[in-house]
């Protein structure tokens, strides 16, 4: 059953919002009409989440300036921040780790101090797994290989398809579906800082965003 509540109800019953961004505020280039209006109009703080790991959060940033929203990149999470957080807490610095995805994930593994790699005969001590469209049949044989090796499999998204202005598209999960180590916000903060709890996520997927984010009251739109 849909409920409909009025948006400023919504965010004056919480100290902020944590927003997902494909399929809530966007689909691909375009603008989901009066998302950003309304975002902008409710007056409250608001972190934007994505578990899309192509695009770094500068460019996210940017990406949603061109939209009306008065954002820079300390109000974006990105799923590629919060698996080099991760990897970086629980692995030696200097760690090779091999990037399947874009260089967004590569840059956020080396901003903590690993090591990213292309090959599994870099000896990878983790696979960290993003959405690219480029990805093809090698770098996931790469992957396949250091996985049976022994490394940690970190997968920024397991959802099977990616909304854009075109419709769904297979997504990250539709190439690693059994992932051991799926995240989204797992590390309950917002670029490092710790979030409020009297704060209510809003996305479209049940299944990826709220669930993803327990503890937190939450709306579908």
């Amino acid at each position: 059953m849909r409920i409909y509540l009025d948006s400023k109800a919504i965010a004056g019953a919480h100290d902020g919002l944590l927003v997902d961004l494909d399929g809530t505020v966007y689909r691909g280039s375009t603008a989901i009409t009066g998302a950003a209006d309304v975002l902008e109009k409710v007056g409250r703080r608001a972190v934007f989440l994505t578990n899309n790991a192509s695009r770094s959060r500068d460019e996210v940033a940017a990406h949603m300036r061109t939209m009306g929203l008065t954002i820079d990149r300390d109000n974006v999470v990105t799923s590629a921040r919060t698996a080099a957080r991760l990897l970086g807490a629980e692995l030696p610095c200097g760690s090779p780790i091999l990037v399947i995805g874009t260089e967004a994930p590569a840059a956020e593994t080396a901003d903590v101090g690993l090591v990213p790699v292309r090959c599994q005969a870099d000896s990878p001590a983790a696979v960290v797994q993003g959405h690219s469209s480029n990805t093809d049949w090698r770098i996931l044989a790469e992957g396949a290989l250091a996985i049976r090796d022994g490394a940690m499999w970190v997968a920024c998204n397991v959802d099977a398809t990616f909304p854009t202005e075109r419709g769904l598209v297979p997504g990250n999960g539709a190439c690693g579906r059994k992932a051991p180590r799926p995240i989204w916000c797992t590390t309950g903060s917002a670029g490092g800082a710790s979030i409020p709890r009297r704060w209510s996520a809003i996305g479209w997927r049940r299944t990826s965003q709220v669930r993803r984010l327990p503890g937190f009251p939450a709306c579908l739109c």
